[in-house]
């Protein structure tokens, strides 16, 4: 029952900044309207990304260790796909690659996928790769690669490039300016924070533990 409650949770609370964004934007339910839906839902998912990634203790205690990182190495592609339906949805009502914030967009993108892959296909565990052909897939990658367990986490870091450029990216809509829409700007934006603070945090935590060992 736990386990369900929290993933409701986890998976509807984005809803809030939608709603704030769409109310802000006046946004009917078009194709524009959309895409600020499946935007915001991603960058939200983001976020969480780094918190799940900080191994929260009470997050642990509910759920334990393994469904978070199962959670953590799951969402991604999640993430991937939403980020994929919202630069469609922009590109089909006019919008083009050529402005900086939608170059910023392609740039997270594209790190984003990266780490993604990288985690995935080296050290990840994931309902896919439970399966015995993916880690026969995944001992060939890292034979044709030559990649170490290290350069794949090196790689999947990746992901805190993809946060930050993503930030920018979000910094730069129009439906992000604060005098236009301070309530759902502050939300993104708290909850970055939040979510990245904890993530630092759990790192210098580690290198300091790791230092006096």
């Amino acid at each position: 029952m736990k386990h369900t409650t929290f993933h409701l949770g986890f998976f509807l609370t984005p809803l809030i900044p939608i709603a704030v964004y769409l109310r802000t934007a006046g946004a009917m339910y078009d194709s524009y309207s959309v895409s600020i839906i499946f935007g915001v839902y991603a960058f939200i998912l983001v976020c969480n990304q780094f918190y799940l990634a900080s191994q929260p203790v009470w997050l642990t205690k509910l759920l334990g260790a393994k469904a978070v990182r199962a959670l953590h190495s799951s969402s991604p592609l999640l993430i991937l796909l939403l980020s994929l339906v919202h630069a469609s949805l922009k590109l089909s009502n006019g919008f083009t690659l050529s402005t900086t914030q939608a170059l910023l967009g392609l740039a997270a993108f594209i790190l984003f996928f990266v780490g993604t892959m990288a985690a995935l296909f080296f050290f990840a565990n994931t309902l896919l790769t439970k399966h015995k052909a993916f880690a026969v897939l995944r001992t060939k990658a890292y034979e044709k690669t030559g990649l170490t367990y290290q350069r794949a986490r090196a790689m999947h870091n990746l992901m805190v490039v993809a946060g930050l450029v993503v930030l920018l990216h979000v910094l730069r809509a129009s439906t992000s300016s604060f005098s236009y829409n301070p309530w759902g700007m502050s939300i993104l934006m708290a909850w970055m924070a939040f979510s990245l603070l904890s993530y630092l945090n759990y790192r210098l935590k580690g290198r300091t533990h790791r230092g006096k060992s």
